[in-house]
């Protein structure tokens, strides 16, 4: 009790202990409370009292502190000593840990783990697995949802080349060509380039298949189709228009062009042999081919495909196996 009294306090003030003492306790009381004084007398006793000023600017410190912390602010520091700010200072640090582990758990790191914090370490942990098994079925959810995706894009792809495939052979059908020629035909007169049409006919093919069945006439048809495919270029269109009779659309290629092309074909059909059994088949080609610009032709898709018909007519009407270009 001496110190609350001692050196600094004067004479004319030693009969005032009593008094002192219970403002001091007071001081204390308000600090504890409310971390902060209000009272003159109790300022002009700490002012007085050394070791009473101390206490209750440290208490006044471990108020601040502990305020901060409830406040969720763990930048403060703390100064004084002792096992009461010792434990706020330790707090201060779990709680700056749990912060960390918690962003790193925001990372997608589960492996996190709490084990300084009694029962919540309990439930944070849980948590954490939680969350972990949480996103284990979200990705598992998602791959196949993705997977699903991606067999109905595939089957949608598939569906739509199927839209537009001949079965038989894998060419283009009549339905893709209508489609693709007169897209073509406005870009070669938008671009003022040449486009050919080539209309071809197997000769005699019903006798063939009259004569050997319709599984030796796939066969021809399908020879013929692997040909045309293998001696075109990449941008060229080729399509089983029905039948036995097939349309090459050759954008860029004028008639001279086409024309070459076309004896080429007519002369690889008339070479080539198809193993059928014990038997050896052999066809000819007869073929049409009409281009445009061409004045008299016009420039839709419709007038070209008649153009390329009555060549290839011409060309059956005057012994089969040979190339007609339309140029009347």
């Amino acid at each position: 009790m001496d110190k609350l009294t001692s050196s600094t306090n004067s004479k004319e003030h030693s009969g005032d202990f009593p008094n002192d003492f219970d403002a001091a306790i007071r001081a204390l009381e308000q600090v504890w409370l409310d971390g902060e004084i209000d009272s003159p007398d109790v300022l002009d006793i700490a002012a007085r009292n050394e070791l009473l000023a101390r206490l209750l600017n440290e208490i006044q410190a471990v108020h601040r502190f502990s305020m901060a912390i409830a406040n969720g602010d763990l930048s403060q520091t703390l100064k004084v000593k002792g096992r009461t700010a010792g434990s706020l200072k330790a707090l201060q640090a779990s709680l700056r840990h749990l912060t960390w582990q918690t962003e790193m758990i925001a990372q997608g790191d589960f492996t996190q783990r709490v084990d300084f914090m009694g029962e919540f370490s309990e439930a944070f942990n849980s948590m954490v697995q939680s969350l972990e098994q949480a996103q284990n079925e979200l990705r598992e959810t998602n791959r196949r949802l993705q997977q699903q995706i991606n067999e109905t894009m595939a089957l949608h792809e598939q569906l739509q080349e199927q839209a537009i495939r001949d079965p038989l052979t894998n060419l283009f059908n009549r339905r893709y060509l209508h489609e693709t020629l007169e897209r073509e035909i406005a870009g070669s007169l938008r671009d003022k380039r040449p486009i050919s049409l080539i209309m071809m006919d197997l000769d005699h093919f019903k006798r063939l298949n009259d004569r050997f069945g319709h599984k030796a006439g796939d066969l021809v048809l399908q020879a013929l189709a692997k040909m045309l495919v293998t001696n075109t270029r990449t941008h060229d269109v080729v399509c089983r228009y029905g039948g036995e009779e097939f349309i090459a659309v050759m954008p860029g290629a004028p008639l001279t062009i086409a024309r070459v092309r076309a004896e080429d074909w007519r002369n690889r059909i008339e070479c080539l042999r198809i193993p059928y059994g014990d038997q050896q088949l052999q066809v000819t080609l007869s073929l049409g081919v009409a281009g445009l610009p061409d004045t008299q032709l016009g420039s839709s898709s419709d007038a070209l495909l008649r153009a390329a018909d009555e060549a290839l007519y011409a060309a059956k009407s005057a012994g089969r196996n040979q190339v007609v270009v339309w140029n009347w």
